[in-house]
C-alpha cells in the first residue's frame, strides 16, 4: 500500500474532530449543531410548558457541547464564541413566538436564563480548551530534526 494511500485516510489535523480519525464539520456546521439542538429543546418546552424549562437547558448544553467536540480543529474558535449568541438569538425567538409579549418584556426573560447561558458556554469552552492542548496546530520545536552544523 503506497504511503500517500494510507496518509490520505486520516484527516489532517486542522480538520479533525474531537477524535483524530474522524474528519469534523466546518464551522457554519458546529452553529447549525448549537442552533438546531437548542431550537428542538425550546420547541419542546413550548408544546409541552409554553415557557422554556428543562428541555431548553438539556438542548442548550447538549447543542453547544456537541458542536464543540464536531467542529473541526481549525475552526474552533467558533464553538468557543458561539454559546451565548445561540441562547440569546434562540431564546429571544422562542420565548417571542410562545408568549407574544413586547420585545422588552421578552428580554427580560431571556436575561433570567443567564445561568444557563454560564454553564453552556463554560462546558463548551473547557471542552475547546483540552482539544487546543490534545490536538495542538503547531509543532513544537523539539519534534522537529534538528540540523547539523558542519
Amino acid at each position: 500500500m503506497p504511503a500517500s494511500t494510507a496518509r490520505s485516510s486520516r484527516p489532517r489535523l486542522e480538520d479533525a474532530s474531537a477524535v483524530s480519525t474522524v474528519r469534523g464539520i466546518p464551522s457554519w456546521g458546529a452553529i447549525l449543531v448549537a442552533v438546531g439542538l437548542t431550537a428542538l429543546g425550546a420547541a419542546v418546552d413550548g408544546a409541552a410548558t409554553g415557557t422554556l424549562s428543562w428541555g431548553f437547558r438539556v438542548g442548550f448544553v447538549a447543542g453547544v457541547a456537541l458542536a464543540a467536540l464536531l467542529v473541526r480543529r481549525g475552526s474552533i474558535f467558533t464553538a468557543l464564541v458561539q454559546p451565548p449568541l445561540v441562547m440569546v438569538a434562540v431564546s429571544f425567538i422562542a420565548l417571542r413566538l410562545m408568549s407574544g409579549q413586547r420585545s422588552t418584556l421578552v428580554l427580560i426573560n431571556v436575561v433570567n436564563a443567564f445561568p444557563t447561558m454560564i454553564v453552556g458556554t463554560a462546558f463548551a469552552v473547557v471542552l475547546c480548551v483540552i482539544r487546543m492542548f490534545a490536538q495542538p496546530l503547531r509543532r513544537s520545536r523539539s519534534a522537529t530534526p534538528q540540523r547539523a552544523h558542519v
